[in-house]
């Protein structure tokens, strides 16, 4: 596990990291990502500066009340990322709905998935967890697949 600091005016470098990681790994399915933290911790401002990186134009908003959003990409490994915020889930099994398989089977997709904990998600590939130091800088923790804890990770 690796750990940075990092502020809103250099999450990029954050960002092209994780960027760096996907393209790392040769995966013939979706790379998913979970943002851990709390509200205001960095997640939804992290899914932008990641969609900048990808040359994505779209503004990209928090997917609170429609739960998932996908963004097209322009990256030789990465075509699509799908932003999904679980936080007004109550049960785990709502997340059902999301039809995450199906996107998890795209090679080129990435998944994001904000408030993991609040339903049931695909085995991660990577987790990010956002702990906030003052207003503006956060610690992130950078956690690879191999030192992921066993999870409830189905759908």
């Amino acid at each position: 596990m690796e750990s940075m600091i990092i502020t809103e005016e250099n999450i990029e470098l954050l960002a092209r990291k994780v960027i760096e990681i996907i393209e790392e790994k040769n995966k013939n399915e979706a790379f998913v990502i979970l943002l851990e933290g709390d509200l205001g911790a960095g997640k939804t401002t992290f899914v932008k500066s990641f969609g900048k990186c990808l040359s994505i134009e779209e503004d990209i908003l928090s997917p609170t009340f429609i739960l998932k959003k996908g963004y097209d990409a322009v990256h030789h490994k990465i075509k699509k990322i799908i932003h999904v915020d679980a936080y007004r889930f109550n049960e785990k099994e709502e997340a059902k709905m999301l039809r995450l398989e199906e996107d998890a089977k795209i090679k080129g997709n990435i998944i994001l998935i904000e408030w993991p904990s609040k339903m049931y998600y695909i085995k991660p590939d990577l987790t990010l967890s956002f702990e906030v130091i003052d207003e503006n800088t956060r610690e992130v923790k950078v956690q690879p697949e191999a030192d992921q804890p066993l999870a409830e990770s189905r759908i």
